[in-house]
């Protein structure tokens, strides 16, 4: 009897978790962060009472843009406008992938072996992606003028950071294998750069680069706003004019050709990579051909790929891809005679960028720069304080019915069309100037883009654990708690971190409309000619962004 009677409280389990150093962490990074988050919305200032106040400016300006409009005079620099954003998009995507390819592999330690050569390249990569396509579009402006040319480099500059790192990741992630088959039959080092490495990569380039064009058109839809060409200078004319009917009509317009941009990228993407990995599939059977069996040796002894369906497809992108990088050229009127004659100019422009002295370190930049860290905070804290629910309804596997999963994904794909610019002008219309304003508009945009990886996160978890809780009974909600929350947990930690990092450089820009963070002051100084200070405000954004990436790579490492 005493072996099978129940157990005293001396002997009773405990159903907690241990305390285990990543769980110390993961709660120690969540508490800081949180506070961080709080601090930065204590110091932009922004309370519920604010908005609550602002609503009748808000409505006002909603009805003074309602309904959209765009007058039939309007019709033809609008559309030329468009095809000027479009092709400064793709021209500029183009650019950074020429140059993101030799960095990516420069920066790959399985391709790369002298450690300073692979510290130099991962040094650009970071920069690029540090400092926004914006400073960059002013500083080309000052060295090119008005025009589409300096948007294309730009984006082009802008472009090389994201894709850089990401191809870099997909260097170092090939499968050794093919490698050492090829190096076995004596090839040498450039034929195993292109046979084994980056045979492997093209996959991933394919869908990363797709996926840096959506980001480009978005992006260069608000480099108008300091004169780099495209649409952006009819909103920036519309903005002026006090002209919000027109404005919101363009905005419209820039929403719509969004989303069929997006839909025609996710087409190219099904049609080239199917659904297989990137690293496998159908893709990689253009690069290795068919498998040579003894009977295929004595029926075929070709060792060409065969001209198949997916190879054909490939083959059409390619010369649709060149017909297009052509037409981004010449539609938009971009000098290349222009480009080479002011090459010269850029080394004394940029020196003129280097702080020869600290003077430049004024008060004021310093604090505005903590403004702008305190807007990239709180922003990202309001995007995650609504995110992370409405995640699970733009999630397939858990979603309450398929309607609400389709409506979500759409409503999200609608958010992110919007520019943060774009939004920011028009709070800054209805309740005025200040750093709340940028938090606002660069909540909402952080909001689509956090949501879309929580739930590509949820998607992604393992079914059984689920099936498991789902067995004992439990309700939806305990078995979402208990089967979903802990499996995305870190997931949901390493994006937020990843959306800060962005948040951070988003908030340097918003300024430049009003709506607080150093923005304001990096364009004035542009505008007055005062290079040191535009670049000493470039440094310190670098340091800034720098600093939290490592932060963040750190925390990912320990923690997830």
């Amino acid at each position: 009897m005493a072996a099978i009677s129940p157990p005293g409280p001396a002997s009773t389990v405990s159903l907690l978790p241990p305390w285990t150093r990543r769980r110390v962490l993961l709660l120690a990074v969540t508490v800081v962060f949180v506070g961080l988050c709080l601090w930065g919305l204590r110091r932009v200032d922004l309370s519920l009472f604010a908005l609550i106040d602002g609503w009748p400016q808000t409505q006002n300006l909603l009805e003074r843009m309602w309904p959209p409009f765009i007058p039939s005079e309007d019709f033809s620099p609008i559309w030329r406008a468009t095809l000027d954003t479009f092709f400064m998009a793709y021209a500029g995507t183009a650019i950074g992938l020429f140059v993101a390819i030799p960095l990516a592999l420069a920066s790959a330690r399985n391709v790369m072996p002298w450690a300073p050569v692979r510290a130099v390249a991962r040094a650009i990569i970071v920069f690029t992606r540090a400092v926004p396509a914006l400073v960059f579009a002013i500083v080309f402006v000052r060295i090119y003028g008005i025009g589409v040319l300096p948007g294309v480099l730009a984006i082009g500059i802008h472009s090389v950071g994201m894709l850089g790192k990401l191809l870099g990741d997909a260097a170092e992630g090939i499968d050794p294998g093919p490698r050492d088959g090829i190096v076995s039959t004596g090839a040498g080092p450039m034929q195993d750069l292109m046979t084994g490495v980056w045979r492997q990569m093209v996959p991933s380039a394919i869908a990363v680069t797709l996926y840096r064009l959506e980001i480009d058109f978005r992006g260069a839809t608000l480099l108008g706003f300091v004169g780099a060409g495209g649409i952006g200078l009819v909103l920036r004319g519309y903005q002026g004019n006090l002209r919000y009917q027109e404005m919101l009509g363009v905005t419209l317009l820039i929403v719509v050709l969004v989303v069929c941009m997006e839909a025609m990228s996710a087409l190219t993407r099904r049609a080239l990579l199917g659904d297989a990995e990137p690293s496998e599939g159908r893709l990689m059977s253009l690069f290795r051909g068919r498998a040579t069996t003894a009977h295929n040796l004595q029926v075929a002894p070709s060792i060409t790929a065969p001209w198949d369906p997916p190879r054909r497809r490939l083959a059409i992108a390619g010369a649709g891809s060149v017909v297009l990088l052509g037409l981004s050229f010449t539609i938009p009127d971009i000098s290349i005679r222009e480009l080479f004659a002011s090459v010269g100019e850029m080394p004394s422009t940029f020196w003129k960028l280097v702080p020869k002295d600290m003077t430049w370190f004024t008060d004021a930049v310093v604090g505005d720069l903590i403004e702008t860290i305190a807007i990239g905070f709180a922003a990202t804290f309001l995007a995650l304080l609504v995110a992370i629910p409405f995640a699970f309804m733009a999630a397939s596997n858990v979603a309450p019915g398929r309607w609400v999963y389709r409506c979500a994904r759409m409503f999200l794909l609608l958010v992110r069309a919007v520019p943060e610019l774009v939004v920011a002008v028009i709070f800054v219309a209805a309740i005025g100037l200040g750093p709340a304003t940028g938090t606002l508009a660069l909540a909402i945009g952080m909001f689509g883009f956090i949501t879309k990886l929580f739930a590509d996160s949820i998607e992604e978890i393992r079914q059984g654990p689920r099936d498991g809780v789902f067995a004992t009974g439990a309700t939806r909600t305990q078995e979402i708690g208990t089967s979903v929350v802990p499996q995305v947990l870190p997931a949901l930690l390493g994006n937020a971190l990843y959306v800060l990092d962005v948040s951070l450089r988003s908030s340097t820009v918003l300024g430049i409309v009003g709506a607080g963070g150093i923005g304001f002051l990096l364009n004035n100084a542009a505008r007055t000619l005062k290079f040191e200070v535009v670049g000493g405000i470039v440094l310190s954004i670098f340091v800034i962004v720098y600093a939290i990436e490592l932060i963040a790579s750190w925390v990912r490492r320990q923690v997830i």
